[in-house]
């Protein structure tokens, strides 16, 4: 990622312009689980990942910060606003997915206990419901206007938002107009920076997985 020249870029922002940095949280407790709305703490690891991130992220003239409500990204986001001397805006809607009878489930797990469901669910994604799960039409919803709210209120600034991987690939997906059934083509490590400028009248992505 340039970030030298995105920084420059970003601090001469149009005033109809706000460049959003979309960040996952670091590593959680149970990494590689179906957490969706379960609200684990980093784990030791992750914790050892914000310095990184937050060098990654200092390189942008970052001027508020926001998070979803669930603890791995409020504590990542936390670590990021003290490089820039700023508090947390913490936003429910920004929180992950709810993934029903799957949630702190691991992909074996999952496979063993529902094998129908899951060989469906990995055919027809992502028209097959998960029982007990957020609808995904409501998620969609849900992210959309949490971004369009944030987005409203950085016009001509940079904003850092601290998130999960399935808000991240559906907001990327949306600018970028990919199916949703491709979406898991986009990788999406532990504290992944991605960057998209949205403009007056649409949006450009500069960053993925950065």
């Amino acid at each position: 990622m340039e970030t030298a020249s995105l920084d420059e870029q970003a601090r001469g922002l149009p005033a109809t312009t706000c460049r959003l940095l979309l960040v996952r949280h670091a590593t959680a407790e149970g990494n590689g689980r179906f957490q969706g709305q379960r609200d684990v703490s980093l784990a030791r690891a992750g914790r050892q990942e914000l310095r990184l991130l937050c060098e990654k992220c200092s390189h942008h003239p970052v001027r508020a910060v926001y998070s979803s409500d669930l603890r791995r990204a409020r504590q990542t986001a936390e670590a990021v606003a003290r490089t820039f001397g700023l508090e947390v805006e913490v936003r429910p809607q920004l929180r992950e997915i709810h993934f029903g009878q799957w949630e702190g489930l691991s992909w074996n797990q999952i496979a063993r206990r529902f094998p129908r469901l899951a060989d469906l669910w990995i055919e027809r994604f992502p028209s097959q419901a998960i029982p007990g799960a957020e609808p995904l039409s409501q998620f969609k919803k849900r992210i959309a206007a949490g971004i369009r709210e944030i987005v409203a209120a950085n016009q001509g600034q940079c904003a850092l938002v601290v998130t999960h991987a399935g808000v991240i690939r559906f907001t990327l997906g949306k600018v970028l107009g990919l199916p949703s059934p491709y979406l898991f083509r986009l990788a999406q490590d532990s504290c992944a920076v991605n960057v998209i400028d949205y403009l007056k009248n649409g949006a450009v992505v500069r960053c993925i997985n950065g």
